[in-house]
């Protein structure tokens, strides 16, 4: 049955999976940079809240560091930072994330806002019809892209918004230039071109006058309230422009909640995001872990189907996945 299958995961994610888990979560709070971000998602079943009520998936991955990846999810019930507060606890790096203000109550850390967000700020304030031909640069695109005009400022054909755009185009696109080589070559080359255009940015933003309430208004209040975080990536190479790397694991995630829609239990929450992880740790440390976890998982499933004939075959297929 559904249900018994249901049971079987949540069990072997949270008792023999676990341990997995919680090794690689020392190992990503002893990391330099960390990608943080978070998504909604709703439990049925949660003491306290109501079914429609929403819980939030919270993703950490580390960055690039030259390290082996690692991604862990975090189920918590609400949206609030004393969650990565705690997640967080020891980490002493570079937190890579969006303007969210919760991020800011995290202590010991250096925050680098994602330019990503603030491009999209000034994205979402262009008309809709002009909206369709504004360009966003990708550092990770294969196509060919053609460089951004330097006269952004002064270019009379572009709006406010659209010009807030280019500037971040431009931005990216140096990013683009840089993004394989090795950290302390390319801040290097990050200082000796980035520097201009954030000065040019900065200047242009100074001059407008936004209408009260305007989403051109808001994207300017949110360049201006983040301008430290947003350039902080200049000091290490090995700090990326955008928080795209916690995006894209948010959006596997968000793939899958297309799929089972919501989670019945917190235990179901926590199984999963237990699950949902990816991490490479030292082979041999990685065979002991998954050897250990994997052959608990299989003798809990086998003595919860010995006692059918049914539960036999699977038990027989279990163990030819074994050998």
């Amino acid at each position: 049955p559904r249900e018994t299958a249901a049971n079987w995961y949540n069990t072997c994610a949270l008792e023999y999976l676990l341990p997995i888990y919680q090794a690689m979560h020392v190992e990503l709070i002893s990391r330099s940079v960390i990608h943080a971000d978070e998504v909604p998602c709703q439990v049925l079943h949660e003491e306290g809240k109501a079914a429609t009520s929403k819980s939030y998936m919270w993703v950490y991955l580390s960055g690039t560091d030259g390290e082996p990846k690692i991604v862990l999810y975090d189920y918590c019930s609400g949206r609030g930072g004393d969650h990565p507060i705690k997640f967080l606890a020891g980490f002493t790096g570079m937190l890579q994330c969006d303007g969210y203000s919760a991020y800011g109550r995290i202590e010991d850390v250096v925050l680098a806002c994602c330019l990503a967000h603030c491009r999209r700020k000034f994205f979402e304030a262009i008309p809709a019809e002009r909206r369709k031909k504004q360009k966003l640069l990708d550092i990770n695109s294969e196509q060919a892209q053609e460089k951004p005009d330097d006269k952004t400022a002064s270019n009379e054909k572009l709006s406010a918004a659209q010009k807030g755009v280019e500037f971040c185009n431009r931005l990216f696109y140096e990013e683009r230039l840089y993004k394989d080589l090795p950290a302390d070559e390319r801040k290097q080359k990050r200082l000796e071109t980035q520097p201009r255009i954030w000065e040019e940015f900065w200047s242009w933003l100074e001059t407008l006058s936004p209408t009260g309430g305007s989403k051109l208004e808001k994207a300017v209040n949110y360049a201006f309230n983040h301008k430290e975080t947003l350039m902080n990536y200049l000091q290490d190479g090995r700090f990326e422009i955008s928080n795209n790397a916690a995006e894209r694991r948010v959006k596997s995630y968000v793939m899958g909640r297309k799929n089972f829609l919501f989670h019945n239990t917190v235990d179901g929450a926590r199984a999963s995001a237990t699950v949902l992880e990816k991490k490479c740790l030292s082979p041999a440390k990685k065979y002991k872990l998954y050897k250990s976890s994997i052959n608990k998982s299989i003798h809990f499933v086998q003595r919860s189907l010995s006692s059918s004939t049914r539960g036999q075959r699977v038990i027989a297929q279990l163990n030819l996945s074994r050998e």
